[in-house]
């Protein structure tokens, strides 16, 4: 049902400004699948389960308008279903603690595609500097605030707070020097934005867990040497 709402945004019926309403709608309908499909002892779920749906509905909604081409923004819809499912799944084995140690890489993959699909969308819109770096500074900390709280060891909800709001400035702090000093084409952008925020949360919890190995810091040695690569070969002078 999410994928055919979202291939509705592509209808000549829906006009361009009526795509975030109906984005905030289909955010609405997978809050509303979820709450009873991980209620846990009749407790509301808690705020870090949302937000998988939240991501992928302001990148579905966002790239409805920049996509022509109907296929591949199918393939866009389609995926976001199947992560809505993946993730709701998983955190359903997760507050039942039958969660498994592949679970994790999958939770971490839907989480990459959101956060990199909602900050290309609000790279792409032609914001204001505040609200662009507000919007970015929010992906980043429902992201951070989500894995602190479900992926790997769960942190208590304080630690991650805090956590999550380290991991927001510094993203944001280098979003807004590379977009006042320089210039980088938006999928260039997002995917170093998505680098730094997954080796920036992943040295914090690798630490607070006392488990940052070798071979962790040659994990992120690497995807470090990558964005400055891509920071090498995409940087322009601002126009």
């Amino acid at each position: 049902m999410l994928v055919a709402l979202a291939l509705g945004f592509k209808s000549e019926l829906v006009a361009p400004n009526l795509v975030w309403g109906l984005g905030g709608g289909l955010l609405l309908v997978a809050g509303a699948a979820l709450l009873p499909y991980l209620n846990v002892d009749r407790r509301l779920p808690p705020l870090e389960h949302f937000v998988p749906a939240a991501l992928g509905a302001l990148a579905v909604a966002g790239l409805a308008q920049m996509m022509a081409d109907w296929w591949k923004y199918a393939l866009i819809a389609l995926a976001f279903g199947i992560g809505f499912y993946a993730a709701a799944a998983l955190d359903y084995f997760h507050l039942r603690d039958q969660a498994k140690p592949g679970h994790l890489v999958v939770q971490e993959s839907v989480m990459a595609l959101g956060v990199a699909g909602s900050l290309l969308v609000v790279l792409t819109l032609n914001l204001d500097l505040p609200l662009r770096m507000g919007a970015i500074m929010l992906i980043s900390f429902l992201a951070s605030y989500r894995s602190f709280r479900v992926l790997g060891r769960p942190m208590p909800p304080r630690r991650a707070l805090l956590f999550s709001v380290f991991v927001a400035q510094l993203v944001t702090f280098f979003a807004w020097a590379m977009t006042v000093y320089l210039f980088f084409r938006e999928g260039f952008f997002a995917v170093m934005l998505l680098l730094l925020w997954y080796v920036n949360r992943g040295i914090i919890r690798h630490t607070v867990e006392e488990t940052l190995t070798r071979n962790v810091i040659v994990e992120y040695g690497l995807f470090i040497l990558l964005m400055g690569y891509l920071f090498y070969v995409s940087a322009q002078a601002p126009h």
